[in-house]
């Protein structure tokens, strides 16, 4: 690596980030902070994973006050609506960059948010459930291009089947995900197909992930839902009741 190429990653990366020209952001921080002139307008920056969007434009702005040209920001999110998301901070892809009909390509972002799929100890690697519902929004988002947009109508997901294949430890560094559609059945009533995504980092494949995928309308699948709960809600108290007898029974 050239000495004036640098990567920075999450604080939540700090022993990956021991390396030549890896900072956490808090260290690439001090580090402009007790050097005024660095990095040069000659540097290169990445950023890699882990980056809350704050820092993501502070660090942007404090690299353009510098004259530093050779910036890779990450790139702009995939829409709440087409991931199936309420906030920002839980959308963990770009927004998709068409290949062909049926295949797209996004960018891995993560942030800086602490929650149960990221609390990992190592602070080296990005644990693999990460990469698992990055590659169901992905999922998502392909579908809906492929399908809801083209079509008009509003269809939700029915998961049949999840696989997935590690072949390597994800870095915090940028990746990108393949995601492509293989069509099982199209009808008008529903859409079986199998989307598989190709998680690739650098020159290495990192990962492939499989959803088997029954797309049905959203209005009937509410209904079909609805009725299911209220089953769910009967039989729990059924079950409850009767294993409250057995328990006095012992009495």
């Amino acid at each position: 690596m050239s000495t004036n190429n640098f990567i920075i990653v999450g604080d939540d990366y700090k022993n990956f980030a021991q390396q030549a020209g890896v900072f956490t952001v808090s260290a690439f921080y001090q580090t402009m902070l007790d050097n005024q002139s660095w990095p040069d307008s000659s540097a290169q920056i990445i950023l890699g994973q882990g980056i809350g969007y704050n820092d993501r434009d502070f660090i942007g702005s404090a690299l353009a006050k510098r004259g530093v040209e050779n910036f890779h920001p990450v790139a702009p999110l995939a829409s709440l609506q087409d991931t199936h998301k309420r906030t920002h901070e839980n959308v963990m892809i770009t927004e998709p960059r068409k290949l062909d009909r049926l295949a797209y390509e996004f960018d891995l972002t993560i942030t800086d948010k602490v929650d149960r799929l990221s609390d990992h100890v190592t602070g080296k690697h990005v644990g693999a459930m990460l990469l698992m519902e990055a590659a169901r929004q992905a999922t998502i988002v392909v579908l809906e291009e492929a399908y809801s947009k083209i079509s008009g109508e509003k269809f939700s997901m029915v998961l049949d089947k999840f696989e997935s294949k590690f072949e390597a430890y994800l870095f915090p560094l940028p990746t990108k995900i393949t995601t492509r559609i293989y069509e099982i059945k199209v009808s008008p009533k529903n859409v079986c197909v199998i989307v598989t995504s190709v998680v690739t980092q650098g020159r290495s494949e990192i990962a492939t992930i499989s959803l088997d995928v029954t797309l049905c309308a959203s209005q009937t699948l509410d209904k079909i839902e609805e009725r299911k709960a209220l089953s769910a809600v009967r039989d729990f108290h059924q079950f409850f009741a009767v294993n409250n007898e057995k328990q006095l029974d012992k009495v």
